[in-house]
């Protein structure tokens, strides 16, 4: 109900109360996504074998190159 709310405050004209329900709303889905980015990412490097062999072999590489 925030986006209603920061529509009534713009409608109402209380600018300031609805600069600070839109910065909280858009800091909600930033860390949303933030999250959901997080665990895909952990998903990839720690969920699969396939995944594991892939990054152990990335590793190796690197380390025969320096």
């Amino acid at each position: 109900m925030d986006i209603q709310n920061f529509i009534n405050q713009i409608a109402a004209g209380d600018n300031a109360e609805a600069k600070d329900t839109l910065d909280g709303v858009l800091s909600a889905k930033a860390f949303e996504a933030l999250q959901a980015h997080k665990q895909q990412l952990a998903t990839t490097i720690f969920g699969g074998e396939e995944n594991a062999e892939e990054v152990e072999e990335d590793s190796e590489e690197v380390s025969e190159e320096e």
